[in-house]
């Protein structure tokens, strides 16, 4: 079993909440307030919407509120993206490729962070694979955290009555990836959790296959010579093949489960996710 703790380093999609996609096409951002996306082909970068500085949470919902766009008076479909995959997988670069397609469509675009990674930057310890009961009230908790966490992104958007896809930086059934099955169906039955709830939680499950995968050239990882983000993905191509494999096992009961490989120019991957999620979107209005 991979380590947890090695895949949360390397950092999520979103480091914390960040506004609707008409937040992005705004009037003046609030002075220190930086939502800027830095990416390179097969790189996975850290996203931090509220560095530290930054200005009072008051002072940001006032300076958003003439930025939103007005609520609509007819109720429109949130439709709720898991978006995961093995390490460097390409998963930022696709946030922000099918981001920038819906909000030309006119959808407004949440991103909820990490729910692993918000807990281990609070002071949660992972327990490591051997931690036994430890471990099992760690996933619990997480999984807890990750219901909240999508439940309250749902309910924000649904007040808009606006067009909305809500993007969560890995699922529920990724923390099945993480635990020996035994122990998976312990945490199950002991909160009255189903698989088929979790799953029944999105639209769309979008799997971005790891470079380790069919574009090994670009997996990066520390092998003791890179730095910044690259130090800490731990994996070796290996075990990020692995990790993959069982992630995609892990959501494979989903009906709407697109797997997107490697073997092709990026942008092409790029651009077959993004078709998946307008399908999404246009297929279910």
């Amino acid at each position: 079993m991979l380590s947890r703790a090695a895949a949360f380093g390397a950092g999520s999609i979103a480091g914390c909440i960040v506004t609707a996609a008409s937040f992005r096409n705004s009037i003046p951002f609030v002075s220190g307030f930086d939502t800027t996306h830095h990416e390179t082909t097969h790189h996975e970068t850290t996203h931090h919407a509220l560095p530290a500085g930054s200005p009072s949470r008051a002072a940001v919902v006032g300076s958003t509120n003439q930025m939103r766009r007005p609520p609509s008076s007819k109720q429109s479909k949130v439709f709720r993206v898991a978006l995961t995959g093995g390490p460097c997988g390409g998963k930022s670069s696709s946030l922000k490729h099918f981001t920038k397609e819906l909000t030309e469509k006119g959808y407004d675009v949440y991103t909820a962070p990490e729910v692993p990674t918000i807990m281990i930057n609070g002071g949660c310890k992972y327990p490591g694979i051997e931690g036994k009961e430890e471990l099992k009230e760690f996933e619990t908790a997480l999984l807890k955290l990750q219901l909240q966490v999508e439940n309250s992104f749902s309910q924000c958007a649904k007040s808009t009555g606006r067009p909305s896809v809500l993007v969560f930086d890995r699922g529920l059934m990724d923390v099945a990836a993480y635990l020996p099955t035994e122990e998976w169906k312990m945490v199950l039955d002991a909160n009255d959790f189903t698989e088929e709830r979790f799953l029944e939680q999105y639209d769309l499950v979008l799997h971005l296959v790891s470079a380790a995968d069919g574009a090994e050239k670009y997996y990066v990882y520390n092998d003791g010579k890179e730095s910044g983000n690259n130090a800490a993905r731990l994996e070796t191509p290996e075990e990020a093949r692995a990790l993959d494999k069982k992630m995609i096992e892990c959501w494979s009961k989903h009906p709407n489960h697109a797997v997107i490989r490697n073997g092709r120019p990026f942008k092409e991957k790029m651009q077959e996710a993004t078709n998946h999620v307008i399908l999404m979107a246009e297929g279910g209005k």
